[in-house]
């Protein structure tokens, strides 16, 4: 008993520094985001603000940081739903269906997870251009139509849906269809839900492809917004700090809402043959 319990006590410390670990620089940027730009630069450096300034914030208000939080919210809730939809389909193709070539074409599209995003880049831009896309919302959201890291965990997690279930479905006289929209993604929930916070952070993130793609300042998102922060020679870290807390806090506030479904489909989910 008293070796489980030094165990126990072991595991909960270590657990407890790693939270600390993570925590410790959101922290820190929300602190010096009250922070004037001396005192964020002073040495020795200090913890908490010896005068809480605002500015950061208002300058952030001032630069118009509510375009660019438009501008990523339409963005990354095209990606989400885009990738959500054919991802889903994809995933429920090549768990539960039966075709000719089905493995050999999943191997196939496994094999295009390593490939690099950067040798992609030039490709996407070319392609874009000649839909008439470039510098527009549509031209981000485009090429991250599909994801093959979706359609990989959504398929392993279709893969435990039980058979039983689809065959009183189909007995009932269900198509494929009805099957898949009233009786496989309703109850894979948290599943899907978990790989659409993932698509989200990707989204909401994601500042190489939205920098090639993007070219006029009405259509920057917040990404862009935030690197434009960072002055050449003088960076105003206040300003900085203020911009990136603005930026972090719906994703925060996103995972705390859906904290138990992202949970949940971690442990539902499993490597599947």
């Amino acid at each position: 008993m008293k070796k489980e319990r030094v165990f126990k006590l072991l595991t909960h410390l270590i657990l407890l520094i790693g939270v600390i670990a993570m925590l410790l620089p959101l922290i820190w940027m929300l602190l010096t985001s009250f922070k004037n730009n001396i005192e964020a630069e002073a040495v020795p450096m200090t913890i908490f603000p010896k005068v809480w300034d605002l500015g950061g914030y208002q300058r952030v208000w001032e630069r118009n940081i509510i375009r660019p939080y438009l501008n990523t919210i339409i963005v990354s809730a095209g990606i989400v739903i885009c990738q959500l939809v054919t991802a889903s389909m994809a995933a429920y193709a090549f768990a539960r269906l039966e075709f000719p070539g089905k493995n050999f074409l999943f191997g196939i599209i496994i094999c295009m997870i390593m490939i690099p995003q950067h040798m992609t880049l030039i490709p996407k831009y070319k392609i874009v251009s000649a839909m008439g896309l470039a510098d527009t919302l549509a031209g981000v959201i485009v090429p991250n139509f599909i994801s093959i890291s979706v359609t990989f965990f959504l398929r392993q997690g279709f893969l435990g849906f039980p058979e039983e279930l689809e065959d009183a479905a189909k007995i009932d006289g269900c198509s494929l269809l009805r099957i898949f929209t009233h009786l496989v993604v309703p109850l894979s929930k948290p599943v899907i839900t978990a790989m659409g916070i993932m698509v989200l952070l990707f989204a909401w993130n994601d500042l190489l492809w939205p920098t090639i793609a993007l070219t006029s300042e009405k259509n920057r998102v917040l990404s862009m917004f935030i690197a434009l922060c960072k002055g050449q020679y003088v960076t105003d870290y206040g300003y900085l700090m203020a911009a990136s807390t603005c930026a972090v806090l719906p994703m925060i506030i996103v995972y705390a809402i859906f904290q138990r479904a992202f949970v949940s489909s971690i442990t539902m989910t499993g490597i599947k043959g």
